[in-house]
């Protein structure tokens, strides 16, 4: 009851009582995460993540400019030239889109899958919050098993978040941003010479946020 004698609605959530006045005030944060690195090639696994917590479709619309203007369309890292992958990726950069909301995290084979998955989305999603918070969380090509746990264990690590969805790149821009991003460090890793000085600028001008473990 308010001050003024009138009744403010409110509703449970986890066993929690939030009045409406909270609710509006609860930050909305969205990511969307894509990895490479589970092919016996690759040395490392590589997870990047975009934490991003408004203007989703103006966001949207400037990666599919960009990838109109590069030629790259709705490729992967993978099935795209090298020359398309470059020019997409320098489009970005130079333009800022996603700027500070892409995260990543390398980490050294052999290990599960799941852990560089987990510990990536949980740290990033944690550098963009503040206070208190909610969000949603898309993963590319994730089957429902591991959905749920993921869920699960992004909820131990203090994760405020509704269930893990699937998103596919065909689809999701944002899905793709995080794949061409993903493929990039991967080949900088690997010292392909392009990619290597791709990142490394990315990083200098906050573009890229590397996660450390």
């Amino acid at each position: 009851r308010s001050r003024f004698g009138h009744f403010r609605p409110c509703w449970p959530i986890r066993d929690t009582i939030i009045c409406e006045d909270l609710a509006r005030e609860q930050q909305k944060l969205y990511c969307y995460v894509d990895e490479t690195g589970q092919d016996t090639r690759s040395k490392v696994f590589v997870v990047v993540a975009v934490v991003t917590e408004k203007e989703q479709q103006k966001l949207r619309q400037k990666i599919i400019d960009a990838e109109q203007a590069s030629g790259i369309g709705l490729s992967k890292w993978h099935n795209a030239s090298h020359d398309r992958r470059i020019k997409f990726l320098k489009i970005v950069l130079e333009q800022g889109i996603g700027k500070g909301d892409i995260f990543y995290g390398s980490y050294e084979k052999p290990i599960p899958y799941f852990l560089p998955m987990l510990d990536l989305t949980a740290k990033a999603i944690k550098a963009k919050a503040k206070g208190q918070y909610q969000t949603k969380v898309y993963v590319d090509g994730i089957d429902r098993k591991k959905a749920k746990e993921l869920t699960n264990a992004l909820r131990v690590e203090g994760i405020s978040l509704g269930m893990v969805r699937s998103r596919r790149d065909e689809s999701e821009s944002l899905i793709r941003l995080a794949d061409r991003w993903a493929g990039c460090i991967r080949a900088a890793l690997e010292e392909n010479k392009e990619a290597k000085a791709l990142a490394k600028k990315a990083k200098q001008q906050s573009y890229l946020q590397e996660i450390e473990h």
